[in-house]
């Protein structure tokens, strides 16, 4: 019985041995992005945006048929000229995704575009030795559940919330000279054509004409120095709900720019989502679903709303920070103006965006689910806001020197700072208060009791918790 049993188990690491080499044998040649030749002056080209995620019923049952059927399905896309926008376009640099091929461009006119590549290179996130394996071949497969037009609805549905967006346009690169040392690259390449990150209708400039949007890292470095900087909290909030709806997973902090407006003793900051990449983000398949079981973000696009955190995985910090300041009410009123901006008037003319052929075969049924999303907004909202309730983190600026709490005959908790965040806390909500520091001695002094029904820690830079210096009743 036991000799039986070691012959099954060598059995079994047998088959998985075999099954690993096999996957990662190079077998198969380089993958590259597709290529669409036009003739000079050529004003549009018939382009099919990705042939080789076509597959079988087996296929489609194991990794998912996602949107195949539109990245499989022949459409009309304008050749890009150079010297017709903006009074001439000049390539100025490479960008540094990890897996879109982008081109950054400088317009006569002095603004910025960048072209993104339709198509994904995955495979760049393997390393150099796996690049030719049966596993390439399945990672890259899984571009196809991202929807080849959803970054030009997602513009549309984003002006909709009040949220700064760029214009996208669909367009193949020539093969054209005006490339220069990016033409063996870039030459008839399917992708977007859209304002520069930051640049978008609406983003302010300085004296010479450059945008003044900031990185996210440059604003929370602004935020904990405490320098009269303030997030557009509600602003975010609206972004993120709208994520939400849109099923875009990757929001992580460098899927945003930030717009400044004066305020009252410093700035304040406004969000300016980019890169609605994994718009509608679908992946089905029975694979996929397996792979769920430990990685959340990998939802599929449906009339419900998948599990949170899957939606949260790459933004919970930021989430959590930029979002403690606001009530339980903030939640529903944002909530409220989201399901009203989101009409069908506006869903209806968002989807029509799509090319005419991707939305002859699928522009309905994406109208009426984004529209039976809609209906669930508020209850998702209430669920964010009861996960990022139960711990409420909070972060003092450097030059906040004490935190006053005042506790109310309910139970609840006020809590306010000098850098000017004010929040009431109930303790059937919250369990726990985070106070984050960001001065370099780690101290701050607490008025009221730390301790209560709902207790506060306090954590230095490191994340190091330490004791508050106590000065007694507030």
């Amino acid at each position: 019985m036991i000799a039986r049993g070691r012959r099954r188990l060598l059995f079994v690491l047998g088959t998985v041995l075999v099954a690993a080499v096999l996957l990662l044998v190079p077998v198969h040649p380089p993958i590259e992005l597709p290529r669409f030749a036009a003739a000079p002056g050529q004003d549009s080209v018939r382009v099919i945006a990705g042939e080789r995620y076509r597959a079988n019923a087996l296929v489609r049952l194991l990794l998912g048929a996602h949107y195949r059927e539109l990245w499989t399905l022949p459409i009309n896309v304008e050749v890009l000229r150079l010297d017709a926008v903006d009074g001439g376009l000049r390539p100025v640099r490479e960008g540094g995704g990890m897996e879109t091929r982008s081109l950054h461009f400088s317009s006569a006119a002095g603004r910025h575009s960048v072209f993104r590549s339709l198509d994904k290179e995955i495979t760049r996130l393997l390393s150099a030795g796996m690049s030719r394996s049966l596993l390439a071949s399945v990672v890259q497969d899984q571009t196809s559940s991202a929807h080849p037009a959803g970054v030009l609805v997602a513009a549309e549905l984003q002006r909709a919330a009040g949220l700064p967006a760029p214009h996208p346009r669909l367009v193949v690169l020539p093969d054209d000279p005006a490339l220069g040392a990016f033409r063996a690259r870039f030459a008839g390449l399917l992708g977007i054509l859209q304002e520069s990150p930051g640049e978008s209708p609406g983003v302010p400039r300085d004296s010479t004409g450059e945008p003044l949007a900031k990185h996210t890292d440059e604003v929370m470095g602004l935020l904990d120095a405490g320098t009269g900087q303030r997030i557009d909290a509600a602003g975010y909030l609206t972004a993120r709900l709208l994520d939400f709806f849109l099923n875009d997973w990757d929001r992580h902090a460098g899927q945003w720019r930030w717009i400044p407006a004066p305020a009252a003793g410093g700035t304040w900051w406004r969000p300016v989502p980019i890169d609605r990449d994994q718009a509608f983000a679908w992946y089905d398949g029975i694979l996929l679903a397996l792979a769920r079981l430990r990685t959340s973000k990998l939802s599929e696009f449906g009339p419900g709303y998948p599990h949170l955190q899957g939606l949260m995985r790459n933004s919970g910090a930021l989430d959590r920070r930029l979002l403690a300041g606001l009530s339980r009410a903030t939640w529903d009123t944002v909530g409220s103006f989201l399901t009203a901006a989101l009409s069908d008037a506006v869903i209806d003319s968002a989807v029509h965006r799509m090319p005419a052929p991707y939305w002859q075969v699928s522009g309905p049924q994406l109208a009426a689910t984004l529209k039976q999303r809609r209906a669930g907004l508020g209850a998702m909202a209430r669920e964010f806001y009861r996960e990022l309730a139960r711990i409420v983190e909070v972060h003092a600026a450097a030059t906040d020197t004490l935190v006053r709490l005042t506790p109310g005959s309910d139970g609840s908790l006020e809590l306010r700072l000098g850098s000017g965040f004010a929040r009431r806390l109930e303790p059937g909500e919250t369990t726990r208060i985070e106070l984050h520091l960001h001065r370099a001695d780690g101290r701050i002094v607490v008025v009221g009791d730390p301790g209560g029904r709902i207790p506060l820690r306090v954590l230095d830079v490191t994340g190091r918790e330490v004791q508050p210096l106590l000065a007694g009743k507030p």
